[in-house]
């Protein structure tokens, strides 16, 4: 259509170049008019549109229900639409946000739709983000009140765990570095209820005797430079009752990058009991070792009469009954005294600080072998082998060493089967030397393993005759200890029961 005669743009000019989309559709939505500026936004020709499609055509699946189920029934009910978003798909297959308003008019010619539509690229990305935008709101929300909930629960159990341990807490003020304690630590102070504690009050409640050293413990805990330093100190309070009681006091602080203190956080524990317990426990415990080895050294005078008694008796010519019992008595008094060297190596190793050793240079397999020998008669009606591997000497205590295989073949004899043999293993390497003692036989219930080389332990039960204090395997750890070397044990059904003792040869031997 031509230019108005005023100089302005013609009507159709202004129909098909619109800054929006413009269409007149029947009520169906079959499109009867269409701009150019709607054809260009979704890349049709106005032929392919005009008469050929419908207006829901157009939309997304989505849109379709929107417009059957909305669209239609509001427009013919209030006669109009406004601002409604839909998706349009392209000729190409993509989608085009686009906002639509829409009204319903009556002519002669009959009923029309009139619909104005706006390209929302722009506006359907903010729409977006905002949509993201709140999604991540939302999710940092619950996030937030997932930690609350997480930091709520963490709090509750920490102070049941902080009571049921007797616990109070203590921290220190960043700012100003004063100490500062919770109310319950009034009752440590000899208070009957909580209330409030200052620094100084607690500080002055310290036993004299302690506090040097407990303001030690704390400075270097608060000392910058050695910002890993844990606070702990015990020491005793006098409380407002006249109670002293004991204190265990520990923390720790957390320091920025500059050696700042961030934090510092502290426990008290009232251990006055338990250190009263421990004190009897250990005082009780010296006592008897003690008592242990005064008694079974002042045993071994009227032990030794008695062997030599027995050693006389021997001699003389005797009834076979009358020496029977005197061989009774000597092995009664052997092993009588095998008991006392133990209570006295017992005794030595846990008061007096270890075994004593006079190492020596000696012939390994020659010691060994006169040790299995005087065994073997210990043991007559059992069979009793030695194993020899390896050439050269060692340097170690030969009476040690003695009773050391002495106390493991006993063990052999004991737990070990009767019908199969006792083996005992010297061997020699060019840095190391061990003594082994092997029996066949139910194997060491793997629960025992840990502590069978603790002091009153024994592997299983057995008939009187071969039960012991139970001290021969401390022994024979506290003497590979005191020879630097180390003890192992492996028990099985198929292999067996293996102790293993490996010594340090020492280069001048070695060579």
């Amino acid at each position: 259509m031509p230019a108005a005669g005023n100089g302005l743009p013609g009507v159709q000019a202004l129909f098909d170049n619109a800054a929006c989309g413009l269409l007149l559709t029947r009520p169906d939505g079959t499109i009867l008019r269409v701009n150019q500026t709607f054809c260009e936004w979704l890349g049709y020709r106005q032929d392919e549109l005009l008469g050929q499609r419908r207006v829901q055509d157009l939309l997304t699946m989505g849109g379709r229900i929107f417009h059957q189920t909305h669209w239609a029934p509001l427009l013919q009910i209030q006669g109009s639409i406004a601002e409604v978003k839909l998706d349009v798909v392209h000729r190409a297959g993509h989608t085009v946000p686009l906002i639509l308003n829409a009204v319903r008019r009556e002519h002669p010619e009959g009923i029309f739709h009139e619909l104005a539509v706006a390209v929302a690229l722009d506006r359907h990305a903010y729409e977006r983000e905002l949509l993201n935008a709140r999604r991540h709101a939302e999710e940092l929300l619950a996030k937030q009140q997932q930690a609350q909930g997480a930091l709520a629960l963490a709090k509750a159990r920490l102070r049941l765990a902080l009571e049921s341990a007797h616990l109070l807490v203590w921290d220190v003020d960043p700012a100003t570095g004063e100490r500062r304690y919770e109310d319950g630590v009034a009752r440590l102070l000899g208070f009957d209820a909580p209330r409030a504690v200052g620094e100084r009050q607690y500080a002055d409640a310290i036993d004299t005797a302690d506090r040097e050293r407990e303001a030690l413990a704390f400075s270097q805990a608060t000392d910058p430079s050695r910002p890993h330093q844990v606070y702990g100190c015990v020491y005793r309070l006098a409380g407002a009752d006249g109670v002293q009681r004991t204190i265990s006091s520990s923390g720790q602080g957390f320091f920025d990058a500059n050696g700042k203190l961030l934090q510092f956080v502290g426990v008290l524990q009232d251990v006055t009991e338990l250190s009263r317990q421990r004190a009897a426990a250990e005082d009780r415990a010296l006592l008897a070792e003690q008592m242990v080895g005064i008694v079974s050294h002042d045993l071994r005078n009227p032990l030794s009469a008695i062997q030599m008694g027995a050693q006389l008796l021997a001699r003389r010519e005797l009834m076979p009954n009358q020496l029977r019992v005197v061989g009774h008595i000597a092995t009664a008094a052997n092993r009588a005294q095998r008991l006392i060297e133990d209570l006295l190596d017992f005794t030595l190793a846990r008061v007096g600080g270890g075994l004593r050793l006079t190492p020596a240079p000696i012939d390994l397999h020659q010691q060994v072998s006169d040790s299995v020998e005087e065994l073997a008669l210990t043991f007559p009606q059992r069979q009793l082998e030695h194993l020899r591997i390896g050439e050269g000497n060692c340097a170690a205590d030969a009476d040690r060493l003695a009773q050391l295989i002495g106390n493991l073949v006993a063990n052999a004899m004991a737990y070990g089967a009767a019908d199969r043999p006792v083996r005992v293993i010297s061997s020699i390497e060019a840095r190391t030397f061990a003594v082994a003692v092997h029996n066949c036989g139910v194997p060491v219930p793997p629960d025992l393993l840990p502590g069978l080389f603790d002091p009153m332990t024994r592997g299983a039960e057995v008939g009187s005759a071969g039960r012991s204090v139970g001290l021969g395997l401390f022994i024979v750890r506290e003497i590979a200890r005191a020879h630097q070397g180390e003890v192992d044990v492996t028990s099985s059904e198929r292999d067996g029961t293996t102790f293993t003792i490996r010594f340090p040869r020492g280069a001048d031997e070695a060579r």
